[in-house]
């Protein structure tokens, strides 16, 4: 192993107060960048993007961090949002720095968050992407870190019947808490001033979202645009990371999911509703990009 790798392990390692994690799907840690220097110098990563959504709340001190390359410094009772769309690379990290993290996997996210794009949420979901942190109240934060504490004793329930669903009922506490807080603020509720690309992004979400079920081509939403299918997946690559056909194929597994979870429609009719040709082709789409076949979804999930 490259020594100075080993040395930041050894060094987060020291760092880290709690990691709790849940069926790999959910995790909270904390970590404290001890104020006698004991943790010593971290040496951090290079930029990268991750399929999660990741929140960051600095209990105190100061975190340094780098959100699609604009760089923040993060002061107690921040909160920083690290979306899917987001590159993000830690800058620095003050002596005496409090951090704990609470971290999404996208296929948790793409199962139990419903993905709309209406004109309000698309304005939020812009909002977040153009401002990743914001300020809380003492006692907001002081708020949103008890829910987590509340999630990670629901962790430890594993003889609960229904334990997956009382997690996810107090996570959603916690974001309808932090959503409450965040827009109460009256800044917040400025509508981004948003570049072309960021436009053709926001307007092409919104047709998925109208057209996903019927409109598998990216030559249907580039017409729409009036731009060519060539360049609409360049700017949506470049905008979140995902290209034009990676999109359409995501909004049809998750609607395809949620259908699945409708004990009431048959495999054929969600075919159907997705206008895939017949029930074997929706099972190969499916069973490609859900890792396993409609049937064992509705059984297992």
């Amino acid at each position: 192993m490259n020594p100075e790798l080993a040395q930041n392990i050894e060094l987060l390692n020291k760092a880290t107060v709690y990691f709790d994690n849940f069926q790999d799907d959910i995790l909270i840690a904390e970590f404290n960048h001890s104020p006698n220097g004991a943790t010593g110098p971290i040496l951090f990563p290079p930029p990268s993007r991750h399929e999660a959504l990741t929140f960051l709340g600095v209990m105190t001190g100061e975190l340094g961090i780098s959100v699609d390359y604009s760089p923040y410094n993060i002061p107690a009772n921040g909160i920083v949002w690290i979306m899917q769309t987001h590159i993000m690379q830690v800058t620095g990290i003050a002596q005496g720095t409090r951090v704990w993290m609470l971290q999404l996997t996208k296929s948790f996210m793409d199962d139990n968050i419903q993905h709309r794009f209406g004109s309000t949420p698309m304005i939020s979901y812009m909002q977040l992407k153009k401002y990743p942190y914001s300020l809380f109240e003492p006692e907001e934060f002081k708020s949103l870190y008890d829910h987590l504490q509340t999630i990670r004793d629901k962790f430890k329930l594993n003889a609960h019947s229904f334990q997956k669903e009382v997690v996810k009922i107090y996570l959603k506490a916690f974001a309808l808490d932090m959503a409450h807080f965040f827009f109460r603020k009256k800044d917040n509720f400025l509508v981004p001033q948003l570049t072309r690309k960021e436009e053709l992004f926001a307007d092409f979400l919104s047709l998925l979202t109208e057209h996903c079920k019927t409109q598998h081509e990216v030559s249907f939403y580039a017409g729409k645009l009036c731009i060519t299918p060539q360049y609409l997946s360049l700017i949506l690559k470049e905008q979140s990371g995902r290209t034009a056909s990676q999109w359409i194929q995501n909004a049809l597994v998750v609607e395809a999911k949620r259908m699945l979870k409708m004990s009431r429609t048959s495999i054929q009719e969600v075919a159907d509703n997705l206008n895939f040709p017949d029930q074997s082709t929706f099972g190969k789409f499916f069973r490609k990009h859900a890792g396993l076949s409609p049937l064992a979804f509705r059984k297992y999930r």
